[in-house]
């Protein structure tokens, strides 16, 4: 994430939304760290908190699965998907895919043990989603990527420094 988010540009005026597996108690000081080399405010996930442009929100283990909601902007609430991991990755991706017309999705899938995010991203995928998967070459470890790309929902298998090139222009 540090990689990712120390190169990001003030002018960046997506929104970044990330789910990862990490323990709530961690996630402060990780916070803290990422806004200290980060240009782009980062922030912790709340539900019903309305998402804005140029904002990137962790969504993190501990707290009830979120997924997108769209009503006077968009929001994340409670998700009633059910799965073993926490944050559900395929919760959030596949919330996302029924946003496909009203907003242009990128979606990773970055290092990680299992196949959180798998079908959530072939969701994606299936609706217009570019969607990429980071190559077994930068992975620590190629669990999550490779089931993304076994179950054909990546549009592009990349390492991570493409990745992030990826993300800039996006």
């Amino acid at each position: 994430m540090e990689k990712i988010l120390s190169q990001l540009s003030k002018e960046f005026s997506s929104t970044v939304v990330i789910a990862q597996h990490v323990d709530s108690i961690f996630l402060p000081s990780m916070i803290k760290h990422l806004n200290e080399i980060c240009p782009i405010e980062i922030l912790q996930a709340e539900e019903h908190k309305e998402i804005k442009k140029s904002h990137i929100i962790f969504t993190y283990k501990n707290i009830t699965d979120l997924h997108f909601a769209h009503h006077n902007g968009l929001h994340l609430q409670k998700s009633t998907y059910t799965s073993h991991n926490s944050p559900s990755i395929d919760s959030l991706f596949l919330s996302a895919s029924k946003l496909h017309r009203e907003f242009d999705i990128l979606a990773c899938l970055l290092t990680g043990i299992g196949d959180d995010g798998a079908k959530g991203m072939l969701a994606l995928k299936k609706h217009g989603a570019h969607c990429i998967s980071e190559s077994e070459k930068s992975s620590v470890v190629f669990g999550m990527p490779k089931a993304a790309f076994e179950l054909g929902a990546s549009t592009e298998v990349l390492p991570l420094d493409d990745i992030i090139e990826k993300i800039k222009s996006f």
